[in-house]
């Protein structure tokens, strides 16, 4: 449809090359979706016991490892982040620092978890003033959980989270704050309570 557009005289637009354009990103976005699916009916067949080599003809591929090394790709594409190669090593560099978060993870928790009583008492102070705090939608989200469970914390997974979820309110201030380019308080109750909030945090 795009190649039977005619030039209109005298406009500015080149209508038919942004027609290309646009007709190329389409085509990017149904590639994408595309992939997508394809990874993901791969992983379930995987899942159900299929072996490599029953994929060869559905990935128009000619050896189990070929098919293999394409979903490889597939997978470096669904993870990797802008400006990344879409390679099989990719996959694995992501696979392989997921694996490092999950093991980091318990002992983060631990250490969140003994800093629960200095959190618990600054995000009191912040409810306390939670009207001078000017916030963005992340930022009313965080004051919003520390206010509905800063009572009710019995585990040390429990009060490890708080402590992430106080530290991330204190992020979302300041960037809703660096966005607008206006303070981050609207009185002085409130810049003291986020100030000691942002020296925990940081």
């Amino acid at each position: 449809m795009g190649d039977k557009l005619t030039q209109p005289e005298n406009s500015p637009v080149n209508v038919k090359g942004e027609a290309a354009v646009l007709r190329a990103t389409l085509w990017q976005y149904l590639r994408e979706q595309a992939d997508a699916g394809q990874l993901k009916a791969i992983e379930t067949g995987r899942a159900a016991g299929v072996p490599w080599h029953h994929f060869t003809e559905a990935l128009c591929v000619t050896s189990k490892q070929a098919a293999y090394q394409k979903a490889r790709r597939l997978k470096a594409e669904d993870v990797r982040e802008p400006g990344e190669r879409r390679a099989p090593e990719v996959a694995r560099e992501h696979e392989d620092r997921t694996v490092t978060e999950q093991r980091a993870e318990p002992a983060l928790l631990l250490v969140q978890e003994r800093r629960f009583p200095v959190a618990r008492q600054i995000a009191l102070l912040l409810l306390e003033h939670r009207d001078g705090i000017v916030m963005d939608s992340w930022a009313a989200y965080w004051i919003g959980e520390i206010a509905e469970t800063i009572d009710d914390r019995d585990s040390p997974d429990e009060r490890g989270r708080f402590t992430g979820w106080l530290e991330s309110f204190v992020r979302a201030v300041h960037g809703h704050a660096r966005e607008r380019n206006e303070p981050s308080t609207t009185n002085e109750a409130a810049r003291q309570a986020l100030i000691k909030a942002t020296e925990f945090t940081f």
